[in-house]
């Protein structure tokens, strides 16, 4: 599945999360999901049971000078719909296999998908890395690793365990990070036997990978006896379904007006924006797009859709009075609008000039600087995104390095904002939950991102590395250096 793309300047790795059915695949994803500040895409589930597949993409650190770019993915765990299963994994670079903990019986389940395992991945040249997840640990009755470890016996003998709660977050990140890792060994050794792909690859997004399915043998799909709970539409219907709607117009300087927020503002941004000959198209979580590499993003919601113009107006009401709110704290050059979709339908639009975020300053010098460089920069954007996460004005936002840049006034948001309805007002960090969150915060950039400096750092780090004004944010970021797996 590793693709080297020369033409976007990455390396696209797949992550696929393997185990029995409810086993946590895909509360595993979805709380990954929620800690990075990704969507994840689920096509299908039938009873909290995928159907498919879920999908996930994250884009974090640097090999080989290409951005590493992560599709993550995991398997239906039903029999009936082990075609599907295979096809995952045979495409995966490695493996995160959720094993249910909670008790023997459901261990002893584990241990048997992992025979399976075994045999899917049996012959693949380089080897595919596996990574077993133990989930469940919060269970009374949850056995204990050497047990574990006996129930799957010598199929994936010498694999890393690592431990997690995933409804509560806990161990999932970290068991991501090493998947990740394994995945890039794979890659290295692709390169090193010049069997590494080059181009764009076939499956680049959720609707291509599903898309794909169609040329799978589902015939045990069909079979299923009429009433069965698990029987699931035929695949060509789900997938003309969701190609029949149209790639909607895209809104520009003669819309109605109170169709858009601010009123004079927003009609020279989007002369500036949208271009008449640009075009939107469908993104992995459904949502239209629009402008990327121009430096604006054009956004409109999977389900920001109206059939009335009256509708859609007072949809930009609402998200004006959201913008206006966190105005200081927001980055310039936005605007909210509602146009013809082009099919009878409006469609609100979010409009933001693309300004750098903290995660993307700091990977601009990483890897061109010394490691104390790179500390007093980190430095740097932890106070910031401190001072963004116990801001009244953000209440609600997501905070991560990805979503705070920095601007003239200082912490700034530099992303698209949340839908109105997410926007708890209630929810500002205080000081030490704000700490937590920060720490938490630089241990994915670490992890993620600067996995590859973390020896340099960490010497750096050890040698007294120090600056002028040394503060508690210094001690913050030495301290999370020092703790970061190398």
């Amino acid at each position: 599945m590793a693709v080297l793309d020369l033409e976007r300047g990455v390396v696209v790795v797949r992550v696929a999360y393997d185990g029995p059915p409810m086993a946590g695949k895909t509360t595993s994803i979805r709380a990954l999901g929620r800690s990075l500040v990704r969507h994840v895409e689920t096509p299908q589930e039938i009873d909290g049971r995928t159907m498919f597949f879920d999908w996930m993409e994250y884009t974090a650190g640097v090999f080989e000078g290409h951005q590493i770019r992560c599709q993550v993915v995991s398997v239906p765990g039903q029999q009936h719909l082990a075609p599907r299963r295979k096809a995952l994994l045979l495409a995966a670079d490695a493996i995160v296999f959720v094993a249910d903990t909670s008790s023997p019986e459901a261990a002893a389940e584990s241990g048997e998908s992992v025979t399976a395992l075994a045999g899917v991945l049996q012959g693949r040249s380089p080897p595919v890395g596996v990574v077993v997840q133990a989930n469940k640990r919060d269970a009374p009755a949850a056995i204990g690793i050497p047990m574990l470890r006996a129930l799957m016996g010598n199929a994936l003998s010498g694999v890393a365990i690592t431990e997690s709660v995933a409804h509560e977050a806990e161990g999932t990140r970290e068991t991501f990070v090493l998947a990740v890792r394994l995945a890039l060994d794979r890659v290295r050794a692709l390169i090193a036997c010049g069997a590494m792909p080059h181009g764009r690859p076939e499956v680049d997004s959720a609707d291509d990978l599903l898309m794909s399915f169609e040329r799978l043998d589902t015939s045990s799909v069909s079979e299923l006896p009429p009433g069965d709970p698990c029987e699931v539409p035929a695949l060509s219907r789900l997938v003309r379904g969701a190609a029949r709607e149209r790639a909607p117009r895209l809104p520009d300087v003669r819309v109605p007006s109170g169709a858009i927020w601010p009123a004079v503002d927003g009609r020279l941004i989007l002369h500036e924006a949208v271009p008449s000959d640009l075009r939107a198209r469908r993104s992995d979580g459904g949502a239209w797009i629009a402008g990327t590499g121009t430096g604006w993003r054009i956004h409109s919601a999977a389900d920001a859709r109206f059939p009335e113009f009256d509708a859609g107006r007072e949809a930009v009401v609402v998200w004006a009075r959201a913008h206006a709110a966190r105005l200081p704290l927001l980055s310039p050059g936005r605007c909210v609008v509602v146009a013809e979709s082009g099919d009878g339908a409006w469609r609100l639009w979010q409009i933001v000039r693309v300004m750098p975020s903290l995660r993307r300053r700091l990977l601009d010098l990483a890897y061109g600087s010394d490691a104390s460089t790179v500390l007093d920069a980190l430095t740097s954007a932890a106070r910031t995104l401190f001072e963004a996460s116990t801001d009244p004005l953000s209440a609600g936002l997501p905070l991560t390095f990805d979503s705070v840049g920095e601007g003239e006034r200082g912490a700034q948001i530099v992303s698209l904002l949340s839908a109105p309805a997410e926007l708890d007002p209630l929810t500002v960090l205080d000081p030490e939950d704000a700490r937590r969150h920060l720490r938490s915060q630089i241990e994915t950039l670490l992890n993620l991102d600067l996995w590859d400096r973390l020896p340099d750092l960490r010497a750096a780090v050890a040698a007294g590395w120090s600056r002028a004004g040394s503060d508690e944010w210094q001690a913050r970021v030495a301290e999370a250096v020092e703790a970061s797996k190398a």
